[in-house]
C-alpha cells in the first residue's frame, strides 16, 4: 500500500512537472536563430540525422545523448544514459529515450513483459503515428514499474491531457502531450 502511494505521488509529480512544459518548452520553441546551424547540412549527411534525432528532446537531454543511425551505428558517443535513435514502424520517428525505456521497448517487441526499476521517459518532441494510423502530437512517454498505477488516467486521447496508451497491457504508459497542440498537429522534422 505504502509503494504505491509513493508510486502514484512520483508519477502526479512527474506529470505535474511535463505538463507545465518545464522542461520542453526550450525544446520546442527552438525556433529562435541563435539555435539555427549557419550552413545546413546535406540530408542525406550523419551530420543532419544527428541534428534531426537531437531535436526530438531538450537540450538536457540531447546534450550528452548517445545518437545511433537508423542502422544502430553510433553516429555521435554520449556520455549519459540518453540515446536518441529514430523509432516507430517506418523508423522515421526521431526519439530520445533513457536506459529504462529501451528495456521496456525492448520487452515490449520481444513479447516479453518489461521490467523496468523506476519511471522512464521518451521524448517524442516531433509526434509520432501510430501503428493505427492515429497521429500524435509532440508528447513524452512515461514508463512506470507497475502499469496499474497508471489507472487514474484516462484511456483514451483527449487534447492536451495525460492519457495511458496500451491500457490493461503490460505494456500501458503514459502520453503527456507538449507544446499546446492538438491530436493531429505534428511538425515535420527538419532534414527528412
Amino acid at each position: 500500500m505504502k509503494r504505491n502511494i509513493v508510486n502514484q505521488s512520483l508519477l502526479v509529480a512527474a506529470v505535474a512537472i511535463f505538463s507545465g512544459l518545464g522542461l520542453v518548452a526550450p525544446a520546442l520553441a527552438n525556433q529562435n536563430e541563435a539555435d539555427q546551424p549557419k550552413k545546413k547540412p546535406k540530408a542525406d549527411s550523419d551530420e543532419a540525422v544527428i541534428q534531426t534525432l537531437l531535436s526530438a528532446g531538450p537540450e538536457s537531454v540531447t546534450k550528452h545523448a548517445t545518437v545511433l543511425s537508423r542502422a544502430g551505428k553510433v553516429l555521435q558517443q554520449g556520455s549519459g544514459e540518453w540515446v536518441c535513435r529514430f523509432a516507430g514502424l517506418a523508423g522515421d520517428t526521431p526519439t530520445c529515450l533513457d536506459s529504462q525505456s529501451r528495456a521496456y521497448f525492448k520487452a515490449r517487441f520481444q513479447g516479453k513483459t518489461p521490467q523496468v526499476d523506476r519511471i522512464g521517459l521518451t521524448y517524442m518532441l516531433h509526434g509520432m503515428t501510430t501503428d493505427t494510423g492515429m497521429q500524435m502530437p509532440p508528447h513524452v512517454m512515461v514508463i512506470v514499474p507497475d502499469p496499474t498505477d497508471l489507472k487514474q488516467f484516462p484511456t483514451a486521447p483527449q487534447s492536451g491531457a495525460p492519457w495511458v496508451m496500451k491500457a490493461n497491457t503490460p505494456y500501458a504508459h503514459l502520453i503527456i502531450p507538449v507544446g499546446g497542440l492538438s491530436m493531429g498537429a505534428i511538425p515535420q522534422p527538419s532534414g527528412q
